[in-house]
């Protein structure tokens, strides 16, 4: 897989923010794309006590090869929704991780950070959950490890039918941004 300056075989992306964020949907997501695609995938989640409001990660390693070992040490990216979870999972990445921030919740100066206005464009599309969805957008569009059709169908076959339209319309806006 590209990514990066070069080939990488395995890939650990981190989703992180508080509960009811859709952390945990947007790596299922990730995870069902990679394996649509023939890739091996394995998806993993933390969350709190209470779900909502609380902090949530969801783990995703792709690779080409089998994975045998399926925790995340430090993650090469971080994609992260709240900054209560930014601050946190930062420090857990790797040297020159792939980072980027729902920059509508989370105010944090360093140029190598992509800045995306998820939660903005999930208001504009009537939708405040969609913001994960669009952060996968963007994500997708930076690093082009899977292709969008992939990510489509995962969207298909994941979301109900009546939610499908709008977190397509999400993916399309975070490709946009990059």
């Amino acid at each position: 897989m590209n990514f990066g300056n070069g080939k990488k075989e395995k890939i650990s992306i981190r989703f992180c923010g508080t509960g009811g964020m859709g952390v945990i949907l947007v790596g299922f997501i990730l995870g069902k794309a990679a394996i649509y695609e023939d890739k091996n995938a394995i998806q993993m989640q933390s969350y709190g006590a209470s779900q909502r409001g609380s902090k949530v990660r969801s783990d995703v390693i792709i690779s080409e090869n089998e994975i045998l070992y399926p925790i995340i040490d430090k993650a090469d990216v971080l994609i992260a929704f709240s900054k209560r979870a930014f601050d946190y999972y930062l420090p857990k990445t790797t040297k020159n991780a792939l980072v980027l921030i729902n920059s509508d919740l989370i105010d944090y100066q360093n140029e190598s950070i992509i800045k995306i206005p998820a939660s903005k464009i999930a208001r504009e599309l009537n939708n405040p959950k969609v913001l994960n969805i669009v952060m996968l957008g963007a994500f997708i569009k930076k690093t082009e490890i899977l292709t969008t059709k992939s990510i489509i169908k995962s969207i298909n076959n994941t979301i109900p039918k009546s939610y499908q339209e709008v977190n397509k319309l999400a993916f399309n806006r975070g490709i946009n941004l990059v």
